[in-house]
């Protein structure tokens, strides 16, 4: 049984079309955030974005749930077993994920919501912003507008665990974005935000 308390299905197979299929969907991203990064200043972070999804505990996980890069392997895990040990094991290795940033609250008036959000470094914000506008290119390929990032943000932002003030940069980043375009907020991020300046 999974944590859902559902009887376990059989484990969908790895074939070959999968793996390289999966090879070339998470490196199309990694090479399109990295080249995203760099505009921005973000070299180290750029060469290292994403290196776990190389990991074999995330690697055959994708390879085996893979879907034509229609959506992440993650959420085929989640639903045959109610959660994803790849997700679970990406998130706590890559920084650039707001998931990463939550850690116990020892406020005794917080004991019924233990866990807490923890303001992200801005190296760390700005990394998230380029990977959510690379995932939009990626998921949509010749549809993409520079409108995605922000509509994906909006609609997801109920349940997320973030921080107030790295909610409020991370939109504020994005509604540039939708508003001025890509070149605009690539220069606000790098002459402006990680350089420190309020938002």
């Amino acid at each position: 049984m999974n944590a859902n308390g559902n009887t376990s299905k059989s484990l969908p197979p790895i074939t070959w079309a999968k793996v390289c299929g999966h090879l070339r969907t998470i490196t199309e991203h990694k090479l399109l955030v990295m080249e995203h990064c760099f505009r921005i200043g973000l070299y180290r972070q750029g060469l290292m974005h994403d290196l776990s999804k190389y990991m074999p505990s995330e690697l055959f996980m994708g390879f085996r749930y893979y879907d034509d890069g229609k959506s992440s392997p993650n959420n085929g895990e989640r639903k045959l077993k109610g959660y994803s040990d790849a997700w679970m094991h990406h998130k706590g290795r890559n920084r650039h994920h707001f998931e990463y940033w939550t850690d116990y609250t020892l406020n005794a008036a917080d004991r019924k919501h233990p866990l807490q959000p923890v303001q992200m470094p801005r190296k760390y914000v700005a990394e998230m912003l380029m990977d959510r506008i690379c995932a939009s290119k990626n998921y949509n390929k010749g549809s993409y507008t520079q409108h995605e990032p922000l509509k994906y943000f909006e609609k997801g932002r109920s349940h997320y665990l973030l921080h107030p003030q790295t909610h409020k940069e991370l939109h504020g980043m994005l509604r540039i974005l939708d508003q001025r375009g890509e070149e605009e907020l690539m220069r606000f991020v790098k002459d402006y935000y990680l350089k420190g300046y309020p938002i």
